[in-house]
């Protein structure tokens, strides 16, 4: 029963290709067409995406980034200010310790 569904399927589907015909062109549509693409001016990319311009700005950022690396290893590290006191931590030992002014701004 499948397959004599599949082979009425198919003769169908043969049967419709029978009155297919080559489609045509209108008249001089390959001249105008031609005509029309020798016509259009250049389009000229813009200069953030050419790739000269995007090359430049990448090895531009490269070097930043390294030279800033480099000068980040050259600032000496402050050592770490230990406070051992029984006291508990007040504003004072805070502003000692990141070498700040303690005092008010109301003075």
């Amino acid at each position: 029963m499948e397959n004599n569904n599949s082979d009425q399927r198919t003769e169908r589907i043969l049967k419709s290709l029978d009155g297919l015909q080559r489609s045509v062109a209108p008249g001089f549509f390959y001249t105008r067409l031609l005509g029309k693409m020798q016509n259009e001016p250049e389009k000229k990319q813009a200069l953030v995406l050419r790739p000269v311009f995007i090359t430049a700005t990448l090895s531009v950022l490269l070097l930043v980034n390294i030279f800033s690396l480099f000068e980040m290893g050259k600032i000496p590290g402050q050592p770490a200010v230990v406070i051992q006191n029984d006291q508990p931590a007040g504003i004072e030992s805070f502003a000692k310790a990141y070498n700040l002014n303690p005092g008010s701004v109301y003075e």
